[in-house]
Formats: C-alpha cells, sequence, structure tokens
C-alpha cells in the first residue's frame, strides 16, 4: 500500500508533537516493517525545512529533513500539480497540490490530521488514528 504523509503529521513526528505522536511513530513502524510504503512531495519537505528554521534554526531543519529521507519516497511537484490546483475545488492551494501530487503518483491514501482540507479528494483521507483503527490487524 502507498500512503502519503501531509506535512502536519510529519511535523507531528519531528517536533515530538503530543498527542499525535504516538500514532505517527506507529505508521512509522510499519512502514519499517514493510508493511506500507510512505510518501510525500517536495514541496512539504521544503515547507518543513521552512518551518523548523523558524521554530528552531536552519541546521536543526536540514537534520530534519534529511532524517525523513530514511523512510520516505520524496514525490516531484510539477505543472501539472500545480494547474490542477489552480482549476480545483480545493481551498487551500497547497492542499490540492499535495492532493495532485499523490493521485498523479497513484497513491491509494492521504494521512493528515486536516481531513477537511482534502474533502475534494478522490483518495481516501484519513487522520493517523483513523488509519491505525482500519488497518490495525
Amino acid at each position: 500500500m502507498k500512503i502519503f504523509l501531509d506535512s502536519d503529521v510529519l511535523l507531528d513526528l519531528l517536533l515530538g508533537r503530543e498527542p499525535f505522536l504516538e500514532d505517527i511513530k506507529w505508521i512509522l513502524e510499519l512502514s519499517l516493517n514493510n508493511k506500507y510504503k510512505l510518501y510525500t512531495s517536495s514541496l512539504v519537505i521544503a515547507n518543513i525545512h521552512y518551518l523548523i528554521s523558524k521554530t528552531l534554526n536552519t541546521t536543526h531543519a536540514f537534520d530534519k529533513a534529511d532524517k525523513l529521507l530514511t523512510f520516505l519516497k520524496i514525490l516531484n511537484v510539477g505543472e501539472n500539480e500545480v494547474r490542477s490546483s489552480i482549476s480545483s475545488k480545493f481551498k487551500d492551494f497547497e492542499d490540492g497540490i499535495q492532493n495532485f501530487c499523490a493521485f498523479n503518483s497513484n497513491m491509494e491514501i492521504i494521512i493528515t490530521r486536516n481531513i477537511k482540507d482534502f474533502k475534494h479528494s478522490k483518495l481516501s483521507i484519513l487522520t493517523p488514528k483513523e488509519f491505525i483503527v482500519k488497518y490495525k490487524k
């Protein structure tokens, strides 16, 4: 199963944000045990770097981005994703780009805590907790 992770859940992991940390750690553990393949976009990596550099510093931001590359595959964002987002019903331009990046790359699920922002998606949109409940076996 190919799963796209949105920036909010990755920031939960990298910044140790409670009460969300354990859910994303569980998903990561499943991925490390080859149950699922995790992906995100180059735009998410850039956004995470920016946010962490403002919160902590640039050195930490590069370290955190590098850490993500140990367990995530990075999908490219291109003109098709940008144009699709512009002409879509997504209110948030960036979320639209993420959606079309995931959709165009044949992802099955987007995991995010911002479900309402993806209401126009054709993909399955789940919070980390919903994913765990649905797929824990």
